[in-house]
């Protein structure tokens, strides 16, 4: 069972990787730039510093999403940590105001992740899905905290995942 679920989920990868990506990765320039420091492996007994950027690029209405779904942002980023974690990645999200400063986002994206002294994850294809809360400052600036969880999806036979909580600040980039 667990083989035919590994198969399903490359197959989707695979034959809609193409027609997404060329949707996503036309964005034009990026409109922000987020940079975020934290703490790796949270929830484990044994965890390491982390400091990453992303890049994020103008929302995009998708002719897929159903009318009522939120428009998506491409980005891409990467992480790096005291152990010497690397994790370049690219993938989407989503932000909903809440008010006029608050604001909650999400995301996922797929990158490849190379250990060195850091965490066995069970392979190198790795997926992230994060959740964030930002406060809109005065200068158009944003703080904000964002949990995120790192796993192989089951894509790999072990599959343990991890967990980071980052303090991130996001910068509007001038035209």
């Amino acid at each position: 069972m667990r083989h035919a679920c590994r198969q399903v989920v490359l197959f989707f990868f695979l034959t809609m990787a193409g027609p997404l990506s060329a949707q996503l990765w036309r964005p034009g320039a990026p409109v922000a730039v987020a940079a975020n420091a934290g703490t790796f492996e949270v929830l484990d007994s044994v965890s390491a510093y982390e400091m990453g950027w992303e890049l994020r690029y103008a929302p995009r209405r998708f002719r897929f999403l159903p009318h009522w779904a939120p428009d998506l942002m491409p980005t891409a980023g990467v992480m790096a940590t005291s152990r010497g974690v690397i994790y370049p990645y690219t993938g989407c999200r989503f932000e909903v105001p809440l008010g006029d400063r608050w604001v909650l986002g999400s995301g996922a994206a797929v990158g490849l992740y190379y250990r060195a002294y850091g965490k066995n994850l069970g392979g190198a294809l790795e997926f992230r899905s994060n959740v964030e809360l930002s406060y809109r400052l005065p200068w158009d600036g944003r703080i904000g905290i964002s949990f995120y969880h790192l796993s192989n999806g089951g894509v790999f036979d072990f599959n343990p995942g991890t967990e980071s909580a980052v303090v991130t600040y996001t910068a509007k980039l001038r035209r």
